[in-house]
């Protein structure tokens, strides 16, 4: 994923310089010409990146929340650090550590995804949303910049 995004960013600041050495544009409107399209890019491979993490993690396990710490940005709250203990497949314990996540209280269960061959490198499974819900957020931002750049 971040490969993607230094590539988008790479060719948005490309085609930004274009536009500002060739004069195509008012001075203005070339970033917003520039970053509302790199926003539409990035949106489909915010989506990408969760369905490729997914597929990397196929294994699901219910993990137990072992501590919850942080301060938290009400009101989404996602600023916690979560330690959540969960045994795998082979019967054997495996603790992971992950921050910027929703508050949960000691003890809560947690949906974990890993790779059955490499459980130590597990993640959070907090479902599809959030990877939809930035796609579209990128979307909206996307369109509505480069709506307002072309008038």
């Amino acid at each position: 994923m971040r490969r993607r995004i230094t590539a988008v960013a790479l060719a948005s600041v490309a085609a930004w310089a274009a536009l500002r050495l060739l004069d195509l544009v008012p001075p203005g409107r070339a970033v917003p010409l520039v970053a509302g399209p790199a926003l539409l890019l990035l949106a489909p491979l915010t989506v990408a990146a969760d369905l490729s993490a997914r597929r990397r993690t196929p294994a699901r396990a219910t993990g137990t929340v072992l501590t919850c710490e942080g301060e938290g940005v009400e009101p989404s709250g996602w600023e916690y650090t979560l330690t959540v203990r969960f045994t795998s497949a082979d019967g054997r314990d495996h603790v992971i550590t992950e921050s910027g996540r929703p508050r949960r209280r000691p003890a809560d269960p947690m949906a974990v995804r890993y790779n059955p061959s490499d459980p130590a490198r597990a993640r959070l499974d907090l479902g599809t949303a959030p990877a939809w819900t930035a796609a579209a957020a990128l979307l909206l931002i996307g369109a509505v910049v480069t709506w307002f750049a072309a008038r």
